[in-house]
């Protein structure tokens, strides 16, 4: 099977998300993306939020280039709605077992997630971004082949959880 890329694989995805929205959401089915997938999907929608921010300072411009791709950004957004409200995510990689992917995972879009799965993700190279903000919401985290960043990690969310609890405990004194 061929690997889909760019904009074709932003199509492929917003029609499965659309078509599953309700599986995704309550859990039954699980959203399952490759690095590299996810990489695209996170630079459309910060061209999105850039575009949005055009809306306050240059509002005919944000009309201009929002009109220009209508659909497009429809799209962008129906997606943004339900990847915000996704429990349960799996980033695997499409290279071989023994490799990891170097790509960047970027979790910003995913505001709920409770379940992280990574597999076969170089969690070395780059810290995972948005990471930090589900520290409220992660409940579990599993990891295939990325063992050695899963320390740096781990170690990461307790450092900012301790550092939550510690500042709650004196604010309260």
């Amino acid at each position: 099977m061929a690997i889909v890329t760019g904009d074709r694989y932003l199509e492929k995805l917003v029609k499965f998300v659309e078509e599953q929205a309700g599986s995704l959401i309550d859990g039954t089915l699980v959203l399952k993306l490759n690095p590299g997938g996810l990489r695209y999907v996170d630079s459309r929608l910060e061209s999105l939020h850039e575009l949005e921010n055009l809306l306050s300072g240059a509002p005919v411009d944000y009309l201009r280039a929002y009109i220009s791709d209508l659909g497009d950004h429809r799209a962008l957004e129906q997606l943004r709605r339900i990847l915000r409200l996704l429990t349960e995510l799996k980033v695997v990689s499409v290279l071989p077992p023994t490799t990891r992917d170097p790509t960047p995972v970027c979790l910003v879009p995913f505001g709920r997630l409770r379940v992280l799965e990574l597999r076969g993700c170089d969690l070395s190279t780059s810290a995972a971004k948005g990471l930090l903000e589900l520290r409220h919401t992660l409940e579990k985290i599993v990891c295939h082949n990325s063992t050695v960043s899963l320390f740096f990690l781990i170690f990461e969310l307790v450092f900012v959880i301790f550092f939550d609890v510690f500042n709650l405990f004196i604010v309260k004194i």
